[in-house]
C-alpha cells in the first residue's frame, strides 16, 4: 500500500475536524488584592491536642505571636475557593521558616514556638 505526503494531511486533517471540542476552561474565583479590612486566620496545633487560633490583619507584620506553647503543625483557614488566595509566613524561635498557603495544614519541623508570623494575599497567574 503506498501513501503520499497529499493522503496522510487529508487523513490526519479529517481526524482533526472529528474531534470533540474541548470543555470550556475553568475560571476560578476572581482574586481580590486590596487587602483593606480583611483579616487572615490560622490554627496552630501543639502536643496534646493543645491549639490556638489567630487572625491579623492582611499584609499586617506580627513582631509578637502569644502562642506559649512549641508548634508542631499550622493550618491556614482560608478557604481558596472564595478567592482570597491567602498565604501566611511563620518564624519560629529557632530559626523556621513555615510557609502555609490556601487551606493547607503544613508541618513545623522540628516543632518549635512561633514568634512572629506575615499574612499576604497572593493572586495566582492564569
Amino acid at each position: 500500500m503506498k501513501f503520499t505526503t497529499a493522503s496522510i494531511l487529508a487523513l490526519l486533517t479529517a481526524f482533526a475536524h472529528s474531534a470533540p471540542a474541548p470543555a470550556p476552561d475553568y475560571q476560578p474565583p476572581a482574586c481580590n488584592p486590596n487587602p483593606h479590612g480583611r483579616y487572615c486566620s490560622a490554627t496552630l496545633y501543639g502536643a496534646a491536642g493543645v491549639e490556638q487560633t489567630i487572625s491579623y490583619e492582611i499584609n499586617f507584620q506580627v513582631d509578637y505571636l502569644d502562642v506559649p506553647f512549641s508548634v508542631s503543625k499550622i493550618q491556614n483557614l482560608d478557604d481558596p475557593s472564595t478567592g482570597n488566595y491567602e498565604y501566611w509566613t511563620f518564624y519560629g524561635i529557632d530559626g523556621s521558616v513555615t510557609n502555609v498557603g490556601p487551606g493547607q495544614t503544613v508541618d513545623v519541623g522540628p516543632p518549635q514556638v512561633q514568634t512572629r508570623a506575615y499574612c499576604q494575599i497572593q493572586c495566582p497567574a492564569y
